[in-house]
């Protein structure tokens, strides 16, 4: 995931001496890859990816705290500063709020009621800090969720407080059919198991985690407005959003386990914010459902574990350094380490092998020494199935063949019978799993039809055949198409391939327009391909001789080269020039013991046209 940042948000919290330009290249080394700076007026703007287990820096306050271990190893100057909090609200505070959780769908609620809202425009240092990062200013009240979001990395949201009957949130899963309008008026139709937020007669009025809803939505006549916060199980979040084709920002962070602990730190920072920037005064408790809080983790190894899986000797005092600057507990007894992993770091961190990662890239990959592998090279273990396809391909080319790639998702004109079709698709185009080849191959040559040169294309692509009460049978099959191609040419093609990859199958063509198409199934190609056989160089030279025969209209050429080839000391037989019906053969006959003399050849081809006579009435010309 990629966000994006101002340069003077992030030293907002970061106090160091680095450039933009030296903050990003040093960042890049030992955290968060910093792809692109940017200017911006006289700031500049970070685009930066964080992999999706780093759930926790995806924030400008996260991004700040990698930094603070980062830069001092390179000779920077590094400090953070706190985030700017509001006081707890008293808990004499009066307006009431019913939490009723379910822990299994949702790790923690947390809410807060604020009244006097002003919800007008948002200043424009917060509204440049949005736009940069991507998102559009619409009024303060939504601009305030959105920075908390970006700043500290806990989504949020702002329910109009009065628009929530009995002023009760109920946590459920939805029943199929379900439905919700969004704040662009969109209607969703809920698959069921999605979580949602619904009041004490249950109508829904939340999809959290995702997106809010029109009938809790906070508007200009609102007054007073819910702030809240929810740990909704990020596998359901991912569910949902994918079935209903939202991918919001939040969703796509809580999808990937934001961290429930920081639910306090990110509803203080935003009633802050309420209050400096909308005037706005708390009037209730902060009301919190939490059933299972952090109680720590803590992973052990040893000095030597560390030292040899870096290669190099680290002293213990730097160890404890490196990882104290990351916010992890290290204790040592002896040369072991009990190292405490903070709750931010608890999804990621899980055996010895993450603390030595942490310890390797803050202290610098280039750091560490080139050591060349001891011991014996494993022996490769190669996948037949992979071979396989890999030397069909490579055939298929050396023979004059185009590899393409073509969606497996389809139209509705090219799906096929049966064809599976998307709950969610992107488009129409894309509605069907196919369930054949042909129509994307036919697709694919016509596009290349303008060229008026002759083609062959060939895809080894699945297709998706259904399956009662499973999911579909991914089929992996070889199809391919000729154009500007002879029927015998296309067919030589084929045989070649089976020759070559010793494959005892037939050669089927279909006819397409002027364009002949084959496909078939990977799995049958290979369970009748013969395994490899020695066979000697011959030590004696072959007699080669060419025979015309005339045939008639209904006498197959296969029959004929099948017949040709009967004879023992008949070692290779081909089809050399056709001229009406006039057909011109090529035959070796070859003896493994001696060189065959012109009488022996002689009396192996008087007996073998007196068998083609007599079989097929043909005629030598």
């Amino acid at each position: 995931m990629n966000i994006q940042i101002l340069d003077s948000w992030l030293r907002t919290y970061l106090e160091t001496n680095a450039t933009p330009r030296e903050l990003a290249n040093t960042m890049s080394l030992s955290g968060p890859s910093f792809e692109r700076v940017d200017k911006m007026g006289n700031d500049s703007v970070y685009d930066i990816e964080v992999t999706t287990n780093r759930v926790d820096s995806m924030s400008v306050y996260g991004i700040a705290r990698e930094a603070l271990a980062i830069l001092p190893q390179y000779g920077f100057k590094a400090a953070i500063s706190p985030l700017k909090l509001a006081v707890e609200p008293s808990s004499k505070k009066s307006l009431p709020l019913t939490l009723k959780n379910d822990p299994k769908l949702c790790a923690r609620l947390m809410g807060v009621v604020v009244e006097n809202i002003k919800n007008w425009e948002s200043p424009s240092w917060l509204k440049k800090r949005l736009e940069a990062s991507g998102m559009r200013s619409l009024n303060s009240v939504v601009d305030i969720t959105n920075y908390v979001m970006l700043e500290v990395g806990h989504p949020s949201h702002a329910f109009d407080y009065d628009l929530i009957k009995d002023h009760t949130i109920q946590v459920r899963e939805s029943k199929k059919g379900e439905r919700i309008v969004s704040l662009e008026d969109i209607q969703y139709v809920l698959p069921g198991g999605d979580v949602v937020f619904s009041t004490a007669e249950g109508e829904i009025f939340d999809l959290p985690g995702i997106i809010g809803t029109k009938n809790s939505v906070v508007n200009k006549n609102t007054k007073r407005v819910l702030f809240f916060l929810d740990s909704v199980d990020p596998k359901k979040i991912r569910r949902s959003s994918m079935a209903l084709g939202i991918r919001t920002i939040a969703a796509t962070l809580n999808e990937k386990g934001v961290d429930p602990e920081l639910a306090k730190t990110a509803l203080l920072r935003g009633l802050y914010l309420f209050e400096e920037i909308c005037g706005a005064t708390p009037m209730s408790k902060i009301y919190d459902e939490y059933s299972d809080p952090y109680r720590g983790k803590s992973i052990s190894l040893e000095k030597e574990f560390v030292d040899k899986r870096l290669g190099i000797s680290i002293k213990k005092e730097t160890i404890t350094r490196l990882l104290s600057a990351l916010e992890f507990s290290p204790q040592w007894k002896g040369d072991s380490l009990s190292v405490g992993i903070p709750s931010f770091r608890s999804h990621d961190i899980d055996i010895p092998e993450d603390i030595v990662e942490e310890v390797a890239r803050i202290y610098g990959y280039q750091n560490l020494p080139n050591v060349l592998m001891e011991g014996a090279l494993p022996v490769p273990v190669f996948d037949t199935r992979f071979r396989f396809e890999s030397n069909l391909r490579s055939t298929l080319r050396a023979l004059g063949g185009t590899e393409i790639l073509t969606s497996s998702l389809v139209s509705k004109n090219m799906a096929g019978k049966g064809a599976l079709n998307l709950k969610n698709p992107l488009g129409a185009d894309t509605e069907y799993l196919r369930v054949e080849m042909e129509p994307s191959l036919v697709s694919a040559a016509t596009q290349n039809a303008s060229w008026d040169t002759p083609f062959h294309l060939f895809e080894i692509a699945n297709v998706y055949l259904p399956r009662k009460n499973a999911l579909p049978e991914e089929v992996l099959t070889l199809a391919g198409i000729f154009s500007g191609y002879e029927y015998r040419d296309a067919k030589g093609v084929l045989e070649e391939l089976i020759v070559n990859q010793r494959i005892n199958h037939p050669v089927k063509l279909t006819q397409v327009g002027e364009c002949f198409y084959y496909e078939y199934k990977i799995s049958t190609l290979e369970e009748n391909q013969k395994p490899p056989t020695y066979v000697p160089i011959p030590k004696y030279p072959p007699q080669v001789e060419d025979i015309t025969l005339i045939l008639n209209g209904k006498t197959a050429i296969g029959e004929i080269l099948t017949a040709l080839s009967t004879p023992k000391l008949v070692t290779m037989v081909s089809l050399l020039d056709i001229y009406e019906n006039a057909y011109t053969f090529r035959i070796h006959y070859q003896h493994p013991e001696k060189t065959l003399s012109d009488s022996e050849v002689k009396e192996i081809r008087e007996k073998l046209l007196a068998s083609l006579i007599k079989d097929f009435k043909i005629k030598v010309k």
